[in-house]
């Protein structure tokens, strides 16, 4: 009789601190958001692709900032940078 162990799914925090994704490939996922909210999901060099605008809908804080329109460009970026790291990514 096998055991099922389930297995944690990492987050694009989880996966930068096991340097499988990079600070760079964060920013570059955030900008491609901001320059265009319907961008296609982002792949990472690792093989994972993150829907950016999914992870900001997970994230309420953001979702609400985000919908706000004197939201400062700043905090729009940290709001879609956090949402990133917090975010699942999946491997193709």
């Amino acid at each position: 009789m096998s055991k099922f162990i389930a297995k944690e799914i990492p987050s694009v925090g989880d996966l930068r601190r096991k340097s499988e994704v990079t600070d760079e490939e964060i920013a570059a996922a955030t900008a491609a958001y901001l320059n265009d909210e319907g961008a296609p999901p982002f792949a990472f060099k690792s093989g994972h692709t993150i829907d950016v605008a999914k992870a900001i809908e997970m994230h309420p804080q953001a979702k609400k900032l985000l919908a706000d329109e004197t939201t400062t460009p700043g905090l729009r970026r940290t709001m879609v940078s956090t949402s990133v790291i917090l975010g699942f990514p999946v491997r193709v």
